[in-house]
């Protein structure tokens, strides 16, 4: 069985199993409200769904964690690969950029992750095979400085193994 570890209010904050299940079946007033729009990412950056090394990417506005359909699409497709393959585990990582404060961000990030998973379950995915990852501002997709608006750092990444 898998336990919750937590980590520092500054650093990642991890779920997994029966907690990450519980989690997602909180309710949110951030993901129960109207999806807002998905920021386009920068010309020559990650382009949003598929990326290489097996995981899918959706991108979020500014302080949001609803869902569009952009990252409905994107749910279809994990909820595909895993009925065909069948991981383990389905690892949601959300992630920031370095807008606002990093106790903040951390959570913002666990939101949208959690959205994520919530919108995993509805398709099918076993709540007891999702993992959630909150890494706030710590891991970047790309450089940016303190209080610079980012849009491919405001992410969540779905990986599995």
């Amino acid at each position: 069985m898998l336990v919750p570890v937590k980590a520092c209010l500054l650093g990642t904050l991890v779920l997994a199993g029966s907690a990450a299940a519980a989690m997602a079946q909180q309710t949110d007033p951030q993901t129960s409200t109207a999806p807002a729009p998905v920021a386009a990412p920068a010309p020559g950056g990650p382009t949003q769904g598929a990326e290489p090394a097996g995981k899918l990417v959706l991108l979020f506005n500014t302080g949001a964690s609803a869902l569009d359909g952009r990252n409905e699409a994107i749910l279809d497709q994990a909820s595909r690969l895993y009925r065909e393959g069948r991981p383990i585990i389905m690892i949601v990582s959300g992630s920031t950029d370095a807008v606002g404060q990093p106790a903040d961000n951390l959570l913002l990030s666990q939101r949208r992750a959690t959205a994520v998973v919530r919108g995993m379950i509805a398709r099918g995915i076993p709540a007891e095979r999702t993992q959630i990852l909150a890494k706030g501002e710590t891991n970047p997709a790309v450089p940016a400085q303190r209080g610079v608006p980012e849009p491919q750092n405001r992410r969540v990444e779905i990986t599995w193994r």
